[in-house]
């Protein structure tokens, strides 16, 4: 798993779920980050990228996930800022998976196929450091867009949980937002009657290394 990696579920699907995706967190034990430099040796195994949508004026969460994606640019060090910096991904949104074929089909196509150039989402790690954040970038729908990220190392384990939050309207999406929201009118409808799709998402990166 060092060079083609499966990816569940990363950045900015939106899901046209009819109930809340809730998903249970894997419950453990971080440490903040103190230094980067250790007498391991990082070297990167599997990968798993979860997000969090909103629906409703409620903001009801959604999820879902892609099935994969090329990682390249890892380095074995024991140095985190060596192995992580310039670190390069590309994800084909053809790959995306929310349990339904349906609901699939509609974030594919009304969402992703919307957008200019939207055959892979793709993006790099800028840089990590020992304050617990770091920098990473996002190329979609022809724009690309910096983000700061949190990030925690399980000392036991050796994943490094790596947290964002992104608006896709500052990938200027909005109108393949709206699509998607129109074909999933009825889902997107709350109790209060109202028809909300948040352009937030929340992301968590698990990388075990």
């Amino acid at each position: 798993m060092k060079n083609i990696l499966t990816i569940t579920a990363l950045f900015l699907l939106i899901s046209c779920s009819e109930e809340n995706k809730n998903e249970n967190s894997k419950s453990v034990k971080t440490e903040a980050a103190a230094n980067l430099t250790s007498d391991y040796t990082y070297s990167l195994g599997d990968v798993t990228v979860k997000w969090t949508a909103f629906k409703h004026s409620a903001r009801a969460q959604v999820g879902g996930e892609f099935k994969s994606a090329e990682v390249l640019g890892f380095k074995e060090s024991n140095n985190l800022n060596t192995s992580i910096s310039g670190v390069s991904f590309k994800i084909p949104v053809s790959s995306t998976s929310t349990n339904d074929k349906v609901r699939d089909y509609k974030v594919v196509n009304s969402f992703f196929k919307t957008m200019v150039s939207t055959e892979f989402i793709t993006g790099k790690i800028i840089s990590i450091d020992e304050n617990g954040e770091g920098k990473l970038s996002i190329n979609m729908n022809g724009n690309e867009v910096e983000k700061v990220f949190k990030w925690d190392m399980d000392q036991t384990t050796k994943e490094i949980y790596i947290k964002t939050s992104i608006d896709v309207l500052n990938w200027e999406a909005k109108s393949s937002l709206d699509a998607l929201n129109e074909v999933c009118l009825e889902q997107h409808t709350g109790p209060d009657g109202k028809n909300v799709l948040w352009p937030n998402v929340d992301i968590t990166v698990i990388a075990d290394l």
